[in-house]
């Protein structure tokens, strides 16, 4: 398949406001919540100074920083009429709003912003351009319709084909949402999208007409309902948290909104049941020749990127399929690692890029820097669920150094929930309990891995994009046998054997066979015991003993815990329900059989994750 290139300009944070006709004004802000940043930014609500009826809106955020939010041509400036007492009109009001509000996810897309409404609705966007600047801007004003979206729809041109799609005005990827919205209907659009995605379309006269999110939750979205009818869509909690909604829900993945049909279910496979007659035999072929195609689908780019290198099987099988695909474009391939020095990670990070010969990028890591990132490790995550900050701290580092180099990194994100990667599997006892365990795990990505990759990587406007989560690829894994993925002597005692012996022969065996670690194992053996040290000196025990009896929802069961609550709560206060706590502190706990490879503490046994590492691995 060819390599293809594109416009890529929207990956970025996206915001829409809906006022119900005839019912009331722009609510106020609450205050208290979500204009507070990390201890290293000013906590205040971004300035906005009004051009009257200009095309620009300047917006002076807590850093200091002036930026101009685009208003996109076509706005009903005819309605901007002032009110009799010298106010803004309710169309000047919702601009403002929106202008503030938008700026507060300026990590997401710090090239530029967007904006286009009236007096009954308003649709904003930040912008990550990673090529083209001058085109792709959004909102996408298009005919009757307006869309702002967020992530990449990799099967764009197919779609233009097969549906007989109008021509496009820009080369834009998302150009095709509004006219499958026209052809189809709201029904006939996300089931044919291959990509990861967020996206918002209404009509020009501020009617919401549909919202949606990728299969798997790769991209975030939530949503805010008030009592009067009013209507919120945003990439991230912290730009709607206090804006007077009576009801806040994340949008659920694998989904779409209407206001007449309300949230329906589009994503619902084959195999996601505990009944499905799985194939018993493993096409291996089939597998290896799905992954190639999406990360081949996923190379589409005008611009130098690369890809993160744990040192894990999954990368390493990344890196295996990428490497030829960038020769032949003639270019260089840049990995990046983060770790301690002489840890699991950079060492197997620095086998394999010697092998393959990649321009390799490395950010030395240690507890005091974990400790140091946490408040804005927070702020960004939204979360205060403890192994997923634990991995999200070594993840926020990795992105900074790539974002450094590349606006565009692939990941070996969404493996493990495939192939029964982690290791309290080993105890799996048969395989019908495994699929059982696949599909809970999977159901959980929005919330836990897919939402660590993308705020860290948005934290710093650099694009992750997943090849294992193709939702074509997916299929193919989920339809195999799951006694095929059981961890056996027969199977090398080996989790992920099934990809393992894929590559066989084309990794090094030290990689090929090195043991499971999660991000927050493989970068360091002993760190994570030091983090939970600083944590815990963070916290008095007057604190965490008042704390215990303060919180109903997800009590703290440890200071570590509570001192990653507290910063939670200066943020997101109230907002408790949004954070997915595993059952038992961890991932393990919650599945149906009992495992001692995970406590609430993290992995039991770090030694493992040296073995045949050699004498470089130490730490």
């Amino acid at each position: 398949l060819p390599i293809l290139t594109f416009e890529i300009t929207k990956m970025c944070g996206i915001l829409a406001f809906f006022r119900q006709h005839g019912l009331g004004l722009l609510p106020p802000a609450s205050a208290g919540q979500g204009d507070s940043e990390p201890s290293a930014k000013r906590a205040r609500l971004p300035a906005v100074s009004l051009n009257g009826r200009s095309s620009t809106v300047t917006v002076e955020t807590a850093d200091g920083k002036q930026h101009l939010v685009q208003v996109m041509p076509g706005v009903k400036t005819q309605q901007y009429e002032k009110l009799i007492n010298g106010e803004k009109s309710q169309a000047e009001a919702i601009k403002q709003r929106l202008s503030e509000l938008v700026v507060r996810m300026r990590s997401r897309g710090p090239d530029g912003f967007g904006f286009y409404g009236s007096t009954n609705f308003g649709m904003a966007h930040c912008r990550l351009a990673i090529m083209d600047p001058a085109h792709g801007q959004q909102p996408l004003v298009r005919g009757a319709y307006v869309c702002v979206a967020n992530g990449e729809i990799y099967n764009y041109r197919e779609l233009q084909k097969e549906h007989d799609l109008p021509q496009a005005p820009t080369n834009s990827d998302c150009e095709v949402l509004v006219p499958l919205y026209e052809k189809f209907g709201a029904g006939g659009v996300c089931e044919k999208l291959n990509g990861i995605f967020a996206f918002v379309i209404a009509s020009d006269d501020g009617t919401p007409c549909l919202a949606a999110r990728d299969h798997c939750g790769i991209k975030p979205l939530y949503m805010g309902k008030s009592d009067d009818g009013h209507v919120w869509f945003a990439s991230e909690l912290k730009a709607i948290v206090d804006q007077g909604c009576q009801e806040y829900m994340e949008f659920p993945d694998g989904h779409y909104w209407t206001p007449a049909t309300g949230l329906v279910k589009y994503y619902k496979p084959d195999w996601d049941d505990d009944q499905y007659v799985h194939s018993t035999e493993a096409d291996r072929q089939s597998i290896y020749n799905s992954l190639c195609t999406a990360i081949r689908a996923q190379c589409m780019s005008d611009v130098p990127f690369g890809m993160l290198l744990s040192g894990g099987i999954d990368s390493a099988v990344l890196l295996a399929i990428l490497k030829p695909i960038m020769d032949e474009l003639g270019l260089p391939l840049m990995t990046f690692t983060v770790g301690m020095a002489g840890s699991p990670d950079v060492v197997a990070a620095k086998m394999l890029s010697e092998h393959f010969g990649t321009e390799h990028h490395w950010h030395e890591f240690g507890p005091e820097d974990a400790f140091a990132a946490i408040p804005e490790v927070i702020y960004h995550l939204e979360t205060y669920e403890p192994e997923l900050i634990r991995s999200a701290i070594p993840n926020f580092y990795l992105a900074k150094l790539a974002a450094s180099k590349v606006k565009m990194v692939l990941t070996g994100e969404g493996s493990d929930e495939l192939f029964a990667g982690y290791l309290y599997f080993r105890d799996c006892p048969d395989a019908g309990a495994l699929h059982r365990e696949l599909r809970r795990i999977f159901h959980h990505l929005h919330n836990v891995n897919n939402q660590r990759s993308d705020r860290m990587s948005m934290a710093h406007g650099l694009e992750a994009r997943v090849p294992f989560l193709d939702p074509n690829f997916i299929d193919v894994v989920m339809r195999t046998h799951p006694a095929l993925k059981m961890i056996t002597k027969e199977h090398n005692n080996s989790e992920k054997y099934l990809l393992r012996k894929l590559f066989d022969g084309k990794l090094p065996d030290a990689v090929l066979w090195r043991t499971k670690a999660m991000q927050c194992e493989g970068i360091g053996m002993t760190w994570v015991q030091r983090l939970q040290a600083m944590c815990s000196a963070a916290v008095s025990d007057e604190e965490f003993q008042r704390c215990t009896r303060s919180y109903e929802t997800n009590p703290p069961q440890s200071k570590e815990e509570f001192y990653y609550r507290r910063i939670f709560d200066q943020h997101f206060s109230g907002m408790e329900k949004f954070v997915h706590v595993w059952e038992g502190g961890c991932r393990a706990a919650g599945a149906a059989w009992k495992s001692a490879q995970y406590t609430r503490h993290g992995l039991a046994n770090t030694s493992q994750l040296a073995q045949g590492l050699g004498h470089e691995c130490r730490t």
